[in-house]
This record gives C-alpha cells, sequence and structure tokens, in this order.
C-alpha cells in the first residue's frame, strides 16, 4: 500500500519530508552532531531529527571496530538531546556476548548515562542475553533490534521472525538485504520498523557474517590472530564504499546495499518514516557527506555541505587552540594547583 505525499519547497529533501532520520556519531563525531543539531535547530526543524546513536570502545560494542573512542561523561550532552526531543541509544551490538562480559564495569557505567525516564533513551542489541540484561537492570530505556541479529537468526527473510521481533522491540532495524524486498516490507509495522539507507556492503555479502563475528569478538578479546583475519578480510574480501568499482575485489559489480533515492522513495511512500544513516565506517566529512544527501533537498546540498566542511574545519581549529592554552596554563600553573578543568561536553 503506497502513500502519497506532496512535495514541499523546503531545506529538507521534498521527497521524503516526514522522514524521522536516526544518526550515528554519538561519540566519535560528536562535533558534528553539535553542528547539525544547529543547523537543524536554525530552521526549527529539528523535530526530523529522531535520536543519535554510538559507543565508546566496550566489549559491548558490536558491527564495527572499536577505535579508540573514549568513554567520556555523556550526560550532559544526551540531557541536551532529551530537552530537544531527540533521543540517545547505545550501540551494544556485540553479537559473541557471554554472561561473564555483562558485569564489564565501563560497560554499566556508560549504560547508567542513559536517563530511562525520557522515554527518548535506549540502546541497539543483537544478543538475548544482553537485552534481557538491560530490560532488568533499565525497563524505562527502548531497545530497537540490530541488523545484525536478523542476519545471524533470519538470513532468509521470514516474516513471521520479523513480526515477533517487533512485538518484543520498539522498533527493528531491517538486514540491509532484506530492505530491496518489497513483499516483506509492507508486512511490517510502519512505527517499528527502522530502515537503514546507506549500507556499504555488498547485497548478499559472503563475508558479512564472518566480518561481524570476527569484530565482536576482537572487542571483547583483541588478539593478533583475530586482527590478521580482519586484514584479511578488509584487504581481500571486502569491497566497501567502491564496491561498483572496485573489479578485484568486486569482478560481478554486486551493487552495494546503499539506497538509490528512487528506492527511499518507493519505501517512504509505502509509509515507513523512520530512517537509519550509519556513519562509524566514515570520516567524519564522510558522515556529512550521507546526511547531506539524505536528509536535505538536493538544490540545498552543495551549500550545506560547504557549511558543515569550514563549521568542522573551524571547530577542529578552536579544539587545537584550547589544548593548546589547556597545556600552557598547566606548565605555568602554581605548583600543587591544578589548571582549570577541561569541560566533558
Amino acid at each position: 500500500m503506497f502513500i502519497q505525499t506532496q512535495k514541499e519547497d523546503s531545506v529538507l529533501h521534498p521527497d521524503w519530508p516526514e522522514a524521522k532520520w536516526h544518526i550515528s556519531g554519538l561519540y566519535h563525531y560528536r562535533v558534528f552532531l553539535r553542528i547539525l543539531t544547529n543547523q537543524m535547530n536554525g530552521n526549527k526543524l529539528l523535530s526530523s531529527l529522531g535520536s543519535f546513536y554510538g559507543c565508546p570502545d566496550l566489549p559491548w560494542n558490536g558491527g564495527h571496530l572499536n577505535a579508540n573512542v573514549p568513554c567520556t561523561d555523556s550526560r550532559q550532552f544526551i540531557n541536551a538531546l532529551n530537552k530537544n526531543n531527540m533521543g540517545a541509544f547505545l550501540l551494544f551490538s556485540n553479537l559473541a556476548l557471554e554472561k561473564q562480559h555483562l558485569s564489564n564495569p565501563k560497560a554499566n557505567q556508560v549504560l547508567e548515562q542513559l536517563d530511562e525516564s525520557s522515554g527518548l533513551n535506549g540502546v541497539i542489541v543483537a544478543s538475548d542475553l544482553l537485552a534481557d540484561y538491560i530490560r532488568r537492570k533499565k525497563p524505562g530505556l527502548k531497545q530497537i533490534c540490530s541488523y545484525e541479529k536478523g542476519l545471524f537468526e533470519n538470513p532468509e527473510g521470514n516474516l513471521d521472525w520479523y513480526k515477533r521481533m517487533q512485538e518484543r522491540f520498539d522498533r527493528v532495524i531491517v538486514f540491509p538485504d532484506h530492505v530491496f524486498n518489497l513483499d516483506l516490507l509492507d508486512q511490517l509495522d510502519r512505527e517499528r520498523t527502522e530502515i537503514l539507507v546507506n549500507d556499504e556492503c555488498l547485497f548478499r555479502c559472503p563475508v558479512r557474517r564472518r566480518h561481524l563475528t570476527a569484530i565482536s569478538r576482537f572487542n571483547i578479546q583483541p588478539s593478533p590472530q583475530l586482527l590478521e583475519e580482519l586484514k584479511d578480510i578488509k584487504q581481500h574480501h571486502c569491497a566497501g564504499e567502491f564496491a561498483i568499482i572496485s573489479e578485484k575485489k568486486n569482478p560481478a559489480h554486486v551493487r552495494p546495499c546503499f539506497l538509490r533515492y528512487s528506492e527511499l522513495k518507493t519505501i517512504y511512500d509505502m509509509g515507513f518514516r523512520h530512517f537509519n544513516i550509519s556513519g562509524r565506517r566514515k570520516s567524519i566529512f564522510g558522515l556529512a557527506w550521507n546526511v547531506t544527501h539524505f536528509v536535505y533537498n538536493p538544490f540545498f546540498a552543495s551549500i550545506f555541505a560547504t557549511v558543515f566542511a569550514h563549521k568542522i574545519d573551524e571547530s577542529f581549529r578552536d579544539e587545537f587552540r584550547k589544548l593548546g592554552q589547556r597545556q600552557a596554563q598547566q606548565q605555568h600553573s602554581p605548583q600543587g594547583l591544578p589548571a582549570e578543568k577541561p569541560d566533558i561536553v
């Protein structure tokens, strides 16, 4: 069933003006998220941002390797999001967790920073063990079923599995291979379905399962053997964002799961409104490009891309300036008196 929508002359993309965007970068790319929310606020468009996803370096992290992202106290930043009706979701999608990993102190400390009373915050999980643990510990948090869970439990795209997950979770992120099955999508609860729009893995990627398993195991317990396996996958099998043009890694030119405009428009017209922009494999400028590509009206996209690039550059230069000032202050402060403590957020 398709719902006809009317195009609007707006900063937002006119083909999906009511889309609710859920964007990665909660810890890794907070500079860009600040710039984005300020820009959206200036155009009175904050309502189009549903939530931000992310995870610091923790054994509960899955999907992407731990990448030296510190476990900073994020309550101030999350509270600011909540005051503007935006949520914060922790990407706890590790597939290899066992009971002994549930007591990890850093992971539990980060979990405690989420306010469950707001009704806006939550976790994205692939492990039933972790999902049940968090439900007991923080029953007020929303829970989203990660697409990794679908890859391992439902690779063929069984409708009954999706319906069961939609009964258990607040939303279910559709495994990217299944996004192209419109008959399947048409039978899903629109409010409990989330579509990843910029997945760069090949359609029916033969090494995705092996890759995600190795990442999960490495994030729990790094080892030289796992690192070599991950390097082998990356160098010889993972076509990534250049999947279409890479003859060596993708000689058959199998398409990636990155959605074309026409495909996203079809899904939007079916009544789906929750869309996910992944960003942890990309640079901060790569995430900015993806947001500009999908969220903004193409007529204004180049303008916003330029603005984002300049503001990101300014922010980095400002951070280095502050760092230099703090170091100088520490060198010249009287012995025994610490220099002024930097802001957490």
